[in-house]
């Protein structure tokens, strides 16, 4: 047995950080150096008493706190306090749980066959617009070549490799090139997908953002090969002088990877000119030319462990709505314009759940390039 002459302390402690998955118990252990401490477990400064979910034990030098079926509720500062006589020491740990207990998004998971009908049924009413224009922009390594494999694949019904995509250092686009949507049963679809290098950090390296500028009013023609440096000029066999609403991009898509969209917020060097404020500057003209905006979130499954093990988890994720309101704050893109998604990337075989993703956010990005052409949503300029 111990004595007063003893101080207590802990000879191990609870963890700094707990997570928890929505109905999983939140267990803590530790020991303590003398049997007969006074212990005291509280949580977010109140005293927590054993009974109901919440099972207290203290059997000699071993302490237990456990909390059975985690809720939202039980997220907070947990704090156990072992005292003998005078003497006292305490320790805390943050709980975190990582789901909703209900879905915040709604998504209609296996009805992806009704989907793309209703893709492979659309029809333009404008006669100037054979089809809808997208251009997908972003960092270097954020997913935009993977996002027109993925709908390609989707479509084809097999795994595709047509946009050849790069690394997270390096761009492998360095022309302006058009991929055309391609579904196994009906052909070509009336919509596509303009890909452009990655934007970078540098001032002088990665994409000019003048020349994204040029694509958004349908200045640039295809096979157009960019220079960080120097920005197509009007002199350039390139240069389209006379662009119609068919050469126009209908909806601008920035591409952002979930697991660094904190990182990216700042890139720690004063004298760079941030890949954010490059891509705000573009958003800005799209926004005077009245053009949709969208993001499309890639690379969920690193930024959240529960998604990864399951897609279907995506809109109850704790982390994943973060995600998103950080991406909203550094791009001003409302949170019912993002979407969140998982490209194929090492997968051979086509899976279900990621192509209900990729639908929902292909769904919303039509829609919104349809409005605009057909003159619902378009500002005149």
């Amino acid at each position: 047995m111990g004595s007063y002459s003893s101080k207590p302390e802990f000879t191990s402690r609870i963890p700094d950080k707990r997570r928890v998955k929505r109905g999983e118990d939140i267990v803590f252990h530790c020991e303590v150096n003398l049997e007969d401490v006074k212990v005291i477990w509280e949580k977010d400064g109140q005293r927590l008493d054993d009974g109901g979910r919440i099972s207290i034990r203290q059997r000699g030098t071993d302490l237990s706190l456990r909390i059975s079926r985690a809720n939202e509720k039980d997220e907070g500062h947990y704090t156990v306090r072992i005292s003998c006589g005078p003497d006292s020491v305490s320790h805390s740990a943050e709980v975190t749980v990582l789901e909703y207990d209900r879905d915040w998004r709604q998504i209609k998971w296996g009805e992806n066959v009704s989907i793309k009908h209703s893709l492979q049924d659309l029809t333009l009413r404008n006669p100037q617009v054979k089809h809808l224009n997208f251009l997908l922009h972003g960092p270097v390594g954020a997913g935009k070549s993977s996002i027109i494999n993925s709908i390609q694949s989707i479509f084809q019904e097999r795994v595709q490799v047509g946009a050849l995509a790069g690394t997270s250092f390096t761009s492998f686009t360095k022309t302006y090139s058009i991929h055309q949507i391609i579904d196994r049963q009906t052909g070509a679809l009336p919509f596509v997908f303009s890909d452009i290098m990655g934007l970078e950090d540098r001032d002088m390296e990665g994409l000019h953002p003048d020349d994204i500028i040029s694509i958004l009013k349908g200045n640039v023609r295809e096979g157009y090969e960019f220079n960080s440096t120097c920005p197509l000029s009007i002199n350039d066999p390139s240069y389209n002088f006379n662009p119609t609403l068919g050469d126009e991009i209908h909806c601008l898509v920035s591409v952002l990877p979930a697991e660094t969209i904190s990182l990216r917020g700042n890139s720690g060097f004063p004298q760079e000119t941030n890949v954010f404020d490059k891509m705000r500057a573009v958003r800005e003209h799209a926004s005077d030319l009245g053009i949709p905006q969208v993001v499309v979130m890639t690379r969920v499954d690193l930024a959240c462990p529960l998604v990864k093990d399951d897609l279907r988890c995506i809109y109850s994720s704790k982390c994943i709505k973060r995600k998103m309101k950080e991406c909203s704050t550094l791009t001003g893109v409302p949170m019912n314009c993002i979407f969140p998604v998982r490209n194929y990337h090492e997968e051979n075989n086509l899976n279900g759940d990621m192509d209900s993703l990729i639908l929902d956010a292909l769904k919303n990005v039509v829609h919104f390039a349809k409005s605009y052409v057909d003159g619902l949503g378009r500002i005149e300029h």
